[in-house]
């Protein structure tokens, strides 16, 4: 059954999103004409029964026919029992009327005002997120060229300015200058910061205090009175001297009092209740904890990843506000490095500019790196929501043409109670009503309107000197292989060596089997991919620990091969390899669905099944003498996957009903990795790929001893 997850994506994911909203609300304007149909046979009926009441009422004389009637004038009474039957027959109308507004036009017109509302907030939900999703694409591209951009100047000033061994030389230097910067730190650590209630802080200490108070002591938002604006990190006098009285040997509250006004005036407290700069015991009194004291303590601001590393206390304290605690601990820093005594080494103009330049290379690859990794993530969840969305949506569409079809019978239904005369009518609206085929319009939809099937387009974090060793899905093949040194990525063979592994745990064959077909949560698969991707594997024991520590279902571990292969920027089949495929097959087509059909051949057929022999021989030579084009690691990727289910196939044939099971089996494989091997053409619903899977399982050997062969002439 074709499904809206499958048929409804593109490259931009709006355009496919685009298409299936405008037949989505087409579908709410059939509703409408449906509900403008009901309303106006409501009035009709209504209409003609007040004027089948009104004929008695507009005729002239009927009290002498009452009379002649009383006499027992036959004429009179007939005319007085057609009258009746005519304000019957009104009344027949009224009551026809009256249902189709209660029974039909009422709770229709309700349910069709929730279907559109339902649309609207689907449409709404998806395209912002879509949208917000492809505004950070734009920004991880910007971080991506800036940082290509720094690489390329970096590279060009090295060529300009150093030959190889100056180059040699100034990285030396670098490593120098690094452990100068390490021993300047280790030694300011000891060096004195300032007198804090009457005890003598070191820079060490007076950082690990400023530690203790960050993250041990709970924070919350204070709302400014007045204004609707709230201050984040904050906490009361009482707060901050209760924790400095529990957690530091101070002898009573007026020293831990002086302790959180000297924290005051040095710049890490903030008063919030107003002016001022005096710091009390009191829960009235508020104080926000500073930029500064996150930044010398060397903790995250909360919100934020990780803390601001690598610069030194005077950078630091640069950054700070134009207070007095400014100019004192910069003072202090002068002060000190006046006394210091290790000598810092020489480094000249182009090896400055060298490193300053390598520093905000360092800078951009680490910011690029996050942004990557975080834009991947964010497409997951995309993907995840987008096809929870449009199975709901298929859904509502479902519903919508039930609701009609249903809508339809009560009306039918509501006409036929009542006026018998009017049932050949009615059998002509009930027979169209059964000829409404709610899976047969969806199934229109779908075909005449789909965009693209389901190709996730990974979010490849392209480092300048070594692309493609900080992941393991989205990378170029080729480079995945020659990164893992295998001639198939180290994660295929891997899974397909602990599905081996697990086959004989499972109860039957029809386990066995549905590992690969079941459909999967893609959450779960994102789940196990993320697990996967960023680990630089050396060998299948690693792959496998992750496999046997994430608890999660065999068909989520196989499904990551799916998502492994789908998210290859080229698939295992390259589209102008492709294209000669799809001439090859359609002058010699495999007629697999008659193979299915028709498990016999009769005498009168056996001049086609020649035919058929000898167009599979022409078609299986021209299938691998195409593939002997590709690339080395597509051709053994090929090779691995239809070995493990060749080998599957092979094993099912030896139980019960094996044959069967496995013609079953090659059929359903075949089409839920045609998508996985070739790219999709909206036109073909990719039969070609069933089709060439379907044929590298049922000939592989000889398919893939030619492919060997031939490779091994070259």
């Amino acid at each position: 059954m074709l499904s809206f997850c499958d048929y409804f994506w593109s490259e931009d994911l709006v355009s496919g999103l685009d298409v299936l909203f405008d037949r989505l609300y087409h579908g709410c304007e059939q509703c409408d004409l449906f509900i403008q149909l009901f309303a106006s046979r409501m009035q009709f009926e209504v209409s003609h029964g007040r004027q089948l009441f009104g004929i008695e009422a507009g005729m002239d004389n009927l009290k002498a026919v009452q009379e002649d009637e009383d006499e027992g004038v036959t004429v009179s009474r007939a005319l007085r029992g057609i009258l009746q039957e005519m304000s019957q027959e009104g009344t027949h109308h009224l009551t026809i009327a009256s249902n189709i507004e209660s029974l039909v036009l009422q709770p229709f017109s309700k349910w069709c005002i929730e279907h559109r509302e339902r649309i609207q907030y689907s449409e709404k939900t998806l395209l912002t997120n879509v949208n917000n999703f492809r505004k950070s694409k734009k920004y991880v591209s910007k971080l991506e060229k800036e940082y290509f951009n720094k690489c390329r100047q970096l590279e060009e000033f090295k060529r300009t300015h150093f030959n190889e061994d100056e180059l040699a030389n100034a990285m030396k230097s670098l490593k120098i200058q690094n452990k100068y910067e390490e021993d300047v730190a280790r030694e300011k650590d000891h060096r004195f910061f300032n007198r804090i209630a009457g005890i003598d802080f070191d820079y060490k200490t007076m950082k690990e205090t400023l530690q203790l108070l960050l993250t041990k002591l709970p924070k919350t938002d204070y709302k400014l009175p007045l204004i609707s604006y709230s201050l984040s990190n904050t906490n009361n006098g009482g707060e901050i001297t209760k924790f400095l009285l529990d957690h530091m040997s101070l002898k009573d509250i007026d020293q831990a009092e002086t302790f959180g006004q000297d924290l005051l005036n040095l710049g890490f407290l903030k008063y919030c209740n107003g002016v001022g700069n005096t710091f009390v015991n009191s829960k009235k009194f508020q104080y926000q904890w500073k930029n500064t004291a996150y930044m010398f303590a060397n903790v995250p601001m909360p919100g934020s990843e990780e803390p601001t590393t690598g610069e030194s206390l005077i950078s630091r304290f640069n950054n700070w506000d134009g207070s007095s605690a400014k100019e004192i601990i910069q003072s202090k820093i002068g002060n000190d490095q006046g006394a210091a005594k290790i000598q810092a080494p020489h480094i000249s103009d182009n090896e400055r500019t060298l490193f300053r330049m390598m520093d905000a290379l360092a800078a951009s690859d680490k910011k690029y790196y996050q942004e990557c990794f975080k834009m991947d993530a964010l497409r997951c969840s995309v993907e995840e929501l987008l096809i929870d969305h449009l199975s709901f949506m298929e859904k509502c569409e479902s519903d919508r043409l039930n609701a009609i079809k249903k809508a339809t019978l009560d009306f039918c239904s509501t006409l036929g109670n009542k006026i018998s005369s009017l049932k050949l009518c009615i059998d002509k609206m009930l027979t169209l009503e059964n000829d409404i085929d709610p899976t047969a319009d969806l199934l229109q939809l779908l075909v005449k309107y789909k965009t693209g099937s389901f190709k996730p387009q990974a979010i490849v974090y392209n480092n300048y000197y070594n692309p493609g060793s900080f992941q393991n899905f989205g990378v170029d093949l080729e480079t995945r292989c020659r990164l893992d040194k295998k001639v198939v990525p180290l994660i295929i063979s891997s899974i397909f060596s602990y599905m081996d592994r697990i086959y004989p745990d499972l109860p039957n064959d029809k386990v066995r089997t549905s590992i690969w077909t079941d459909s999967v949560k893609l959450s779960l698969t994102h789940q196990l991919r993320n697990l996967l991707n960023k680990q630089q594997f050396h060998n299948e024991g690693e792959i496998f620990d992750i496999l046997s520590t994430s608890k999660l279902e065999p068909s989520t571990i196989a499904s990551v091969v799916k998502i492994y292969l789908l998210e290859l920027p080229d698939p295992l089949i390259p589209n102008d390899v492709s294209d000669i495929l799809r001439v090859l097959y359609l002058d010699y087509p495999p007629l697999v669905e008659t193979a299915l059909q028709n498990s016999t051949s009769s005498p009168e057929n056996q001049q086609d099944d020649d035919n058929e022999e000898g167009f599979d021989t022409k078609r299986i030579r021209g299938l691998y003498t195409t593939l002997s084009s590709l690339s080395k690691p597509h051709i053994a990727t090929l090779d691995a996957i239809t070995t493990h289910f060749y080998r599957l196939i092979k094993i099912l044939k030896m139980g019960e009903n094996g044959n069967e099971v496995a013609d079953e089996f090659t059929v359903s494989i075949s089409q839920e990795f045609a998508n996985c091997i070739i790219q999709l053409k909206i036109t073909d619903d990719n039969e070609i790929g069933f089709k060439i899977f379907y044929d590298l399982l049922t000939h592989k050997k000889q398919i893939f001893h030619e492919l060997k062969r031939q490779n091994s002439k070259n």
